[in-house]
């Protein structure tokens, strides 16, 4: 006797409902992680890859060659920083820099690069670490600083102070009063080192330079929440940064951002009743809007359902932290500012696409400087052509502080007369 089994059927309707289901927990699982990523606060960590020195020559003009190993920052394009270790001459060690120009050349074992500078010889085989945006502190490009600390909300906020003009060796306090300040916001995820190949410049221009860090940022304080606001809250540390500033003398005030320190740059010219005491902002790479960044981010990792899920991470963050997208929407009021700017884009910025920032530019030539930067990558708009970044930053605050009168009466007087309009 043959014995015929039945396999029990699902309805269809269950199917489809089982299906639904299991799609959207991948959707809220796949939302949540995103969303968590977007805003939650985590230690800086940038990658040091195992770079070597594998050859060096010198051309008859005596410019130096030098050829590192591949890695993904050795390939990276433009002017590249280097720092190893040496001998102190008292049996320890101390860190030397250098600096390498653009790739001349590129095999499968390594790049070439023109020496730029060197603090100490490289030797065949010497274990060096690279990095395209910043090594060390304002001392290892020549510049004496004094570490000093702005009260922020959430406490005290780590920032380096480089006086504009020094009466003797040893920087002060008083060195900076008097003089024209630029403070400089690092981005998202950024560090004070970032600023240090700009910094040069705004000292041989005579500005005192003040570096800040922000609420969540590394080495400062974090918030009860540990979530960034994408420069919804963050741009009321900048304002305690120009406070600083103004009650140690500034005689007049610029701002640069990177990044997201572009975008808290232009949430403190939209919201601080000390907005109008600025007279300029300097902007390099600048988040312009979120909400499309998430969209761009999610075809860029080529993620299912994109258009969908970036909708769905931008709503989750603002379940989970409360996060307001209007408020560091600043394309969305981009007619409404009054601040001269400078801004500099890479036209291969994946993490904050051209065009976003090419449509407040175009829209505002009455008050923005624009220099599309091609072939830089996100904040490395100065590595390409260093001498040409730093003339364009020279030349705009040079008309701009022309273009500005001095104060003729005491700062305070004028922060005072602000607070109570």
């Amino acid at each position: 006797m043959t014995e015929t089994s039945h396999r029990t059927s699902v309805p269809l309707y269950a199917r489809i409902l089982i299906g639904v289901g299991l799609g959207l927990g991948a959707l809220l699982g796949v939302g949540w992680y995103y969303a968590d990523g977007l805003v939650h606060v985590r230690p800086v960590r940038r990658p040091v890859f195992p770079t070597f020195v594998r050859g060096q020559r010198k051309d008859r003009d005596g410019s130096t060659h030098v050829t590192l190993t591949l890695t993904p920052t050795t390939l990276r394009p433009g002017v590249m920083r280097l720092e190893w270790d040496v001998p102190d001459g008292h049996g320890g060690r101390k860190v030397v820099y250098g600096e390498l120009g653009p790739i001349l050349s590129q095999t499968k074992s390594g790049v070439t690069r023109a020496v730029r500078f060197l603090d100490a010889p490289l030797r065949l085989g010497q274990s060096v670490r690279a990095s395209t945006i910043g090594l060390g502190n304002p001392t290892v490009r020549g510049l004496p600083h004094l570490d000093v600390t702005v009260s922020g909300e959430h406490g005290p906020l780590p920032s380096w102070l480089i006086p504009g003009k020094m009466a003797g060796k040893t920087p002060t306090l008083a060195d900076a009063a008097g003089t024209d300040w630029i403070i400089v916001t690092h981005g998202y995820g950024g560090l004070r080192q970032d600023a240090l190949r700009i910094l040069p410049t705004f000292h041989r221009l005579g500005l005192t330079s003040l570096t800040i860090t922000y609420r969540n940022a590394e080495g400062a304080p974090r918030t009860p929440e540990k979530v960034h606001r994408l420069s919804a809250e963050e741009w009321k540390d900048l304002e305690q940064a120009v406070e600083y500033a103004l009650e140690h003398g500034a005689r007049r005030v610029l701002l640069f951002g990177f990044s997201m320190g572009g975008a808290i740059t232009l949430a403190f010219l939209r919201y601080s009743h000390m907005a109008p005491l600025v007279t300029a902002a300097l902007l390099d790479s600048p988040a312009l809007e979120w909400r499309s960044l998430i969209t761009h981010h999610a075809y860029r990792y080529k993620v299912p359902l994109p258009d969908l899920l970036s909708r769905f991470v931008a709503w989750l963050t603002v379940i989970k932290s409360k996060q307001d997208f209007d408020a560091v929407d600043h394309l969305s009021v981009m007619d409404t500012f009054h601040t001269p700017m400078l801004m500099f884009h890479g036209s291969i910025d994946k993490t904050v696409p051209v065009a976003q920032v090419e449509t407040f530019a175009h829209a505002r030539p009455d008050i923005v400087e624009y220099h599309r930067i091609e072939g830089a990558q996100h904040v490395r708009t100065w590595n390409i052509d260093p001498e040409a970044y730093e003339a364009a930053v020279e030349g705009f605050i040079h008309r701009v502080l022309n273009d500005a009168p001095d104060r003729h009466e005491p700062p305070t007087a004028q922060l005072k007369e602000n607070q109570n309009a």
